[in-house]
This record gives structure tokens, C-alpha cells and sequence, in this order.
């Protein structure tokens, strides 16, 4: 069915975009009934296309009769600056004196009048037949960075908004060659040792960033920390979060919590024969099992917040609640997962009281509440802890991800859910890879919401991970300027893109960077629309590299150069290890999962292979040695040394080394498209932390790279 024009226009004036090049370079237009679909999530009750025009007048009417946005952005180079704030309001027929105020984040105020006359006309425009102008109200001093409350009194009644301050660099925009660091990348539930309960925890990454400064490396890479769900519902997946709010207490080492060392029963429960057998058990799996693990140290945890409430220290009482009283959230969140815990399914099916967010102290076991607030508290000391110890140990600290959403079922849709589109899932058109598309399960924050509730949801996020980060990775990156929306029941073919207010996004982020001095990556892999790159540079945010994208060879290269100051890698996540993509095992992944026939693969394993020689060949020119008849592993280990020695010495900012790649592991942490399928999320590497000094080809590896971005 051709688009319908009415209903693309009534689209195009809500933030839905028409269409889409798709990764071939071909125009795709979304349908009608995509249209509608998301039209009604954003509260515009169409049925029928012939609907469009008055919905589309209603809409430019009511916009029109917005004299400021709800978040207006102003940029400084410095610290302080002046700024603007921009006043719609109808060409004829609104005069007379304003009051304006601003109180700062600093807790100053500042007062002024202006007349309605006096402004400067910067714009016009015509709607529905009216004249409208947008005036430019001057703040009468330079202001601070920071993000601040605008009060606007006068003939068109009393207005409010936020005025983001913000920086017009992030924290650590410029790069300077004597710069050049690299590190390395595991995720934290994949390490083994011989202490942790079958997975890894904060101590087994504490001891891997410790192990990796001693060689003269700066960043260690994990994916995300945050809270998740390992009971019913269970979702062990690190980018379907229960909440961006709060810590995963799974990653706690029960030995390091302070209340452990003065619980003896805690004690006698850890070294007991039993408990230990278990421990032992779960750590010789091949596979994370995170109930289990999760079960196993709940049992401590459990004595630990029993004793606590009998008889707590009080120093540590006071502790707790100074801990409370800057995040009081704690509480709420706490009770949430109680309710969790005693229904044991989603929140939306919870009784209608509840459900609607209604939550009481008297409904739930007292000690499983008080067993997530304190969870909670033991993970932010352990965290912060972390933190401190990495600068302690030469590092330039946490390197945290932030994951583009939540889960459907997570704490932070439940209590903000006005800011969610809950009949949406977020996702990605078909592409060569993913032919049917993707619905990645979480329901996108709506563009106009998080805008009335002055992007305070999304600084919150921001901010609890910062302050424990100097670097951050920003998931999706695309996310911030459009996101792609399938509409439930209608499947991932057929979604279409949402815009956000992209500058308003940047500048909440640069704003909490510079607040926490944390560097900023956006994860710009995959469709880029044109204007991601120009604006992440523009504000100062690092680019990733990910050498299975640049594999061109040629002249004696392997890679094409990689952007100056980027995060790069041989690859991430969501891809194959070296070893499985230069042996093809992905291309055979994606014919299992009927991504790609029989006939398919033989074209992209011939590819493959071209490729393969290419790389020897450019190899052969450089070093003058033949490695084309080579035993695949010698081939492997010269080509990955080759490829590691062109990123440390280009002028990336950081190297990350995937330590998988180090010992030709071929199965990938996640096979994207794939839930139940795969085991996703729970393989352990192959080496344990005490093991690692003995892998002689990592060690090798990572000895060259430092030469080379030390020298």
C-alpha cells in the first residue's frame, strides 16, 4: 500500500520519519499502519489515515501554543557564558511587561523584566493561517555551566522549563598523541578464579585491572553492571537491565563486604563443607548458571542483612544512612524487588493497586526488602572502592557501559513508566545480516516525555554511572539522534525511525561528563545516519573502531586507518571472535539460524576466503614473509599480531584487546538474533585469572603493544 501523504505529514510534524536508507543504500518507506501504530503510543488516538488532517491541525495548533520548550539548550566553550531562551508567541496581539527568573544549579537566582517589544525577532513562520514569531530572551549576566530552572511570568501566563548550560566539548574531547593507552575486554561474569562462587566478581576486576596496569595498560572493558532479574522473571542479559538505576548485587565478592569480617556465622556458612562443595561445583562449569550462583551467595547475604538489622555497627548505621539520604530511590527500588520476589512474574500482571504503583511496606517480607537495600549499599562501596583502586594502580579507572534500554518488566518502567511508549519495542530495520529485522524487546523512551520531565530520568542514569566511571561507553549511540520503533504485534520489518531532540540529549550528557571528568565513546557501528559522526565530534565524544569493519588490504596494510582518538578493537560483543570469523564458523552460525541458505554461504565463505588471502598477501608485502601455506594457527597468530600491531600504531586513543582473541576462543559471547538458542551471556573464558601469566601468546601480544603505544 503507497503512503498515505496526510498521514506522512501528520507523521513528519510528531518526530516519525518517512523512511530510511537501508544498508545498501535503497530507499524504504514505512507503512500506514507502522504509522498509526506509533502515532497512538504517542498519545494521537488515529484509525484511519483520512484522520490525518485534523489530527495534524490540532497538533501544530497545540504546539504553537507553547511559548518555550521544556528543556532549552545553550552552549558555552567555557565556564561561564550567556544564554538565550527562545519565546514562540503570535505576530500581533501579545504585548506588555515579563518577568523572568532563573534559579542556577549552584542554588543562586537571578531576576529581571523585559518588554514583550523590546525583544529580537529571530524567526517566523505561519501556522494554520496565524503569524508566529520566535523572540530571543537574553539572560542579563553570564551564567555557570549546569542545568538550571527558567520561570517566565506575562501575558501569556506563567511558564517553566529547564535551561541546559552545558559544554560544548565533553570531558577529555581533545587528543593528544602522548595519550595513546590500550587495555583489555572481558566481561566480569566470565572470569574464573579459584575464589569467586562460579562467576566472576568486583574483586576478580579489581585484580584484572591490577594485572593489566602492571603491563602497562590503562583500561579494562566489561559490559554492563546493572541490576538484573536471575529469579523469575530471569534475564541474565547485561543489555536488558531490571533497572539503569542500580547495581547488579550478583557481582558482590561476599568476602570484601565490611559486615562479613564481624558475622561469624557468615563465616561458618562461607567455609562450611557443604557450601564449599557448591562453590566448587558451580565453578567448574563450562556455562554461568546465574540462578545457582546467585542462590549460593544470596545464602550469605542473607545472614549478613539478618545480623545487620539485629545488631549493626554504628558507624556502619550511619553510613547506611548517609547512603540513603543521597539516594533515597534505594527504598522504593528495594520495595519493588521485594514485590518481585513475592509474586515471582512481571509487574504488569501484579494486582491492579500495585500495578498502578502503589507500594507498601506492610505487603512485603521485611528482610527481603531490607536485603536489596543493603545489596545495594554493599555494591556501591564495592564499586567505589574499585574505582579508587584503579586510579590507585595507574589505570584511568572504570571503563562502564550504559546500555541503549531497560526491560520491559525492569523498576524503571514501572516508576516512570509515562516516560516509556509501553506498546513499542526498540529495534533495527532488515539488513544483510538480520533480513527480518530486529526487535531487541525493550520499549523506547518517548521523545516528548523525557522533554517535560527535563531529561531528569536520563541524568539520573547518567550520573550513577559516572561518578564511579572515567570513561563510558554510550550503547547505540544513533539512539540519541533516532530510534528505530516496531510497534507491537506488527513485527520488525515493519517499524519506522523516531527522532529525539538530539542537542538537548548531548548536552545532558556533556553537562554530567564534565561534572564527573568522564570520557564518552558512543557506539556508532552499523546504519549511521549522517548527521551522528559530525555531532559526536562537534561535542567532543570518541568514535569505536572495530577491525572487522576495516579489513581493506592494501599496499602492505591490513586495516584502513582508524579515526584519530577512537576506542579500537578487533571486535565486540555481538560479533565473532578472531578465530571463528577468520575460519568462517559465523557465516555457518547465521545458515542455523536461517539467516542465510546453503547457496548463500558458499558466496560468503568464498568472500571470506578471498579475504583471508588478501590479508596474507598485504602481510607478505610488508613483512616479505609468505604466511599463505602456514598451519592455520601460525597464520592466525600472525595475522591477529599483525592486525593489533596497525591499532597500536595509529592514533586511536585506547586498544582493547578481547582476551578471548588472545587464545583463539571461536565462541562468541552473544549470538545477536538468538535468545533461548544460544548460551548467550554465560561462557566462562577459558583461563582463570591465576592462569593468565602462563597464556605465552597473550603475554607476547601485550608486550608489543605497549612498545608500541609507549614509544
Amino acid at each position: 500500500m503507497e503512503q498515505h501523504e496526510g498521514l506522512c505529514n501528520l507523521a513528519e510534524a510528531c518526530g516519525i520519519e518517512k523512511g530510511y536508507f537501508d544498508a545498501s543504500g535503497k530507499w524504504v518507506e514505512s507503512s500506514n499502519e507502522a504509522f498509526i501504530a506509533i502515532l497512538n503510543q504517542l498519545d494521537i488516538p488515529i484509525k484511519h489515515p483520512d484522520e490525518s488532517a485534523q489530527f495534524l491541525n490540532s497538533k501544530l495548533i497545540l504546539d504553537s501554543s507553547k511559548p518555550i520548550e521544556p528543556v532549552i539548550v545553550a552552549w558555552f566553550s567555557g565556564e561561564y557564558g550567556y544564554a538565550e531562551i527562545p519565546l514562540l508567541l503570535p505576530k500581533y496581539g501579545v504585548e506588555g511587561i515579563c518577568k523572568a527568573g532563573l534559579d542556577l544549579e549552584n542554588g543562586t537566582q537571578i531576576a529581571w523584566e523585559f518588554s514583550i517589544f523590546d525583544l529580537v525577532i529571530s524567526s517566523t513562520k505561519v501556522v494554520c493561517g496565524r503569524e508566529f514569531v520566535t523572540l530571543q530572551i537574553e539572560v542579563p549576566q553570564k551564567i555557570p555551566l549546569g542545568c538550571h530552572r527558567f520561570f517566565l511570568e506575562g501575558p501569556f501566563g506563567n511558564l517553566q522549563s529547564a535551561l541546559l548550560a552545558s559544554p560544548q566539548k565533553a570531558h577529555g574531547a581533545n587528543f593528544e598523541p602522548n595519550q595513546k593507552n590500550w587495555g583489555v575486554f572481558l566481561p566480569l561474569y566470565a572470569a574464573k578464579s579459584d575464589r569467586n562462587l562460579g562467576a566472576g566478581d568486583f574483586t576478580d576486576l579489581e585484580n584484572l585491572i591490577e594485572w593489566t596496569a602492571k603491563r602497562g595498560g590503562k583500561v579494562v572493558g566489561t559490559l554492563p553492571l546493572l541490576s538484573a532479574f536471575l529469579d523469575e522473571p530471569c534475564e541474565i542479559s547485561p543489555y536488558s537491565p531490571a533497572s539503569r538505576l542500580f547495581w547488579n548485587e550478583f557481582y558482590l565478592d561476599v568476602q570484601k563486604i565490611f559486615e562479613f569480617q564481624h558475622s561469624p556465622d557468615a563465616r561458618k556458612l562461607f567455609e562450611s563443607a557443604e557450601f564449599q562443595a557448591e562453590a566448587q561445583k558451580l565453578r567448574q562449569l563450562d556455562l554461568v548458571d546465574y540462578p545457582k550462583v546467585m542462590k549460593l551467595k544470596r545464602k550469605v547475604l542473607e545472614v549478613l542483612v539478618r545480623d545487620f538489622l539485629k545488631a549493626a555497627n554504628p558507624s556502619r548505621k550511619a553510613s547506611l544512612d548517609s547512603y540513603l539520604k543521597k539516594r533515597p530511590e534505594v527504598l522504593d527500588f528495594a520495595l519493588f524487588r521485594a514485590n518481585v520476589e513475592k509474586y515471582r512474574k512481571s509487574w504488569h500482571e501484579w494486582p491492579d493497586l500495585l500495578k498502578a504503583g502503589q507500594l507498601n511496606v506492610d505487603d512485603v517480607d521485611s528482610s527481603i526488602r531490607w536485603y536489596h537495600i543493603l545489596a545495594q549499599w554493599w555494591a556501591e562501596e564495592q564499586i567505589n572502592s574499585l574505582s579508587e583502586k584503579a586510579l590507585e594502580f595507574g589505570s584511568k579507572g572504570l571503563y562502564l557501559d550504559l546500555p541503549l534500554g531497560v526491560n520491559a518488566d525492569s523498576y524503571d518502567v514501572f516508576r516512570h513508566r509515562e516516560l516509556f511508549a509501553m506498546g513499542a519495542s526498540g529495534g533495527a530495520p532488515p539488513d544483510s545480516f538480520f533480513t527480518l529485522g530486529q526487535d531487541w524487546g525493550f520499549p523506547p523512551l518517548r521523545p516528548d516525555k523525557i522533554l517535560e520531565n527535563n531529561l531528569e530520568y536520563l541524568r539520573s542514569c547518567l550520573s550513577h554511572h559516572m561518578k564511579h566511571s572515567s570513561m563510558l561507553r554510550v550503547d547505540h549511540v544513533m539512539g540519541l539522534h533516532r530510534l528505530y520503533w516496531v510497534p507491537r504485534g506488527l513485527g520488525a520489518k515493519n517499524g519506522a525511525y523516531v527522532r529525539y531532540n538530539s542537542e538537548a540529549m548531548y548536552a545532558i550528557f556533556n553537562l554530567e561528563s564534565l561534572k564527573h571528568k568522564t570520557l564518552i565513546a558512543g557506539e556508532d557501528l552499523g546504519t549511521v545516519p549522517p548527521a551522528v559522526r559530525p555531532m559526536m565530534k562537534n561535542h567532543g565524544w570518541h568514535r569505536l573502531y572495530v577491525g572487522q569493519f576495516e579489513i581493506n588490504p592494501w599496499e602492505g596494510r591490513v586495516l584502513n586507518n582508524a579515526p584519530e582518538g577512537a576506542i579500537a578493537s578487533i571486535n565486540t560483543h555481538d560479533l565473532p571472535t578472531f578465530a571463528a570469523f577468520w575460519n568462517g564458523l559465523d557465516i555457518n552460525e547465521r545458515v542455523e539460524m536461517g539467516l542465510l541458505t546453503e547457496e548463500e554461504s558458499v558466496v560468503e565463505q568464498n568472500a571470506r576466503k578471498v579475504m583471508r588471502e588478501a590479508v596474507c598477501d598485504a602481510i607478505k608485502v610488508k613483512k616479505n614473509e609468505d604466511i599463505s601455506g602456514m598451519a592455520p594457527q601460525n597464520q592466525m597468530e600472525i595475522v591477529l599480531g599483525n592486525i593489533f600491531e596497525e591499532l597500536s600504531q595509529s592514533d586511536s586513543g585506547t586498544v582493547l584487546v578481547n582476551l578471548e582473541d588472545a587464545w583463539f576462543c571461536r565462541t562468541p559471547q552473544n549470538v545477536p538474533g538468538t535468545w533461548k538458542e544460544k548460551p548467550n551471556w554465560r561462557h566462562k573464558s577459558r583461563y582463570k585469572s591465576e592462569e593468565l601469566d602462563t597464556v605465552a601468546y597473550l603475554e607476547l601480544i601485550l608486550k608489543k603493544i605497549n612498545g608500541d603505544r609507549n614509544s
